[in-house]
């Protein structure tokens, strides 16, 4: 070879190299039906990407995966005070699912404890502010006012709360004197 083509293949590899450590290395990603995900470019989210295959530039772009599938949510032998000072205990299961990738994945540090964190929460505030007639004559009220409560603050984090249900809510006996 001439030391003037040596130099064009080794000045063009070069150029290559500097290309592709500018522009990133192209890969692509499948993103199952029942995934979601969020492009970033460059540290900044771009646009939300559905099921399917995407092409990206490693190291320039990156694809945070995101499960859609419906969460379970299932709380056993919990108990509470109440507002006149008995003790209630109850369980209670739910499921919700992401609707919103973006909301859902800057909610918090792990998006599928989120749902079971706020039901968890939203139910012990409910119970705790109630009386224990009401627990006994009105449960299906108290399951609405949870529900609701459940739906605004799950769909500030991008989630909807598919179902609630109560598995058993009973007010304790009192403990014997002595």
């Amino acid at each position: 070879m001439e030391p003037l083509t040596v130099v064009f293949i080794c000045a063009g590899l070069i150029g290559l190299y500097a290309l592709r450590t500018r522009v990133g290395i192209p890969s692509s990603h499948s993103i199952l039906p029942f995934q979601g995900g969020l492009l970033y470019r460059r540290g900044c989210p771009v646009r939300e990407v559905g099921p399917g295959r995407h092409r990206v530039f490693v190291g320039r772009e990156k694809i945070i995966f995101l499960d859609k599938r419906p969460m379970q949510v299932n709380v056993e032998r919990r108990g509470v005070t109440l507002a006149d000072g008995a003790t209630a205990v109850y369980g209670f299961t739910a499921s919700a699912e992401v609707r919103d990738v973006r909301k859902a994945l800057y909610s918090s540090a792990n998006y599928t404890q989120l749902p079971g964190f706020v039901t968890l929460c939203v139910t012990r505030t409910v119970l705790n502010r109630s009386q224990s007639s009401q627990i006994r004559y009105a449960q299906p009220a108290l399951t609405e006012e949870i529900v609701n409560a459940c739906r605004s603050r799950l769909a500030e984090a991008g989630f909807e709360l598919l179902s609630f249900r109560f598995s058993h809510l009973v007010v304790a006996a009192p403990p014997p004197a002595n």
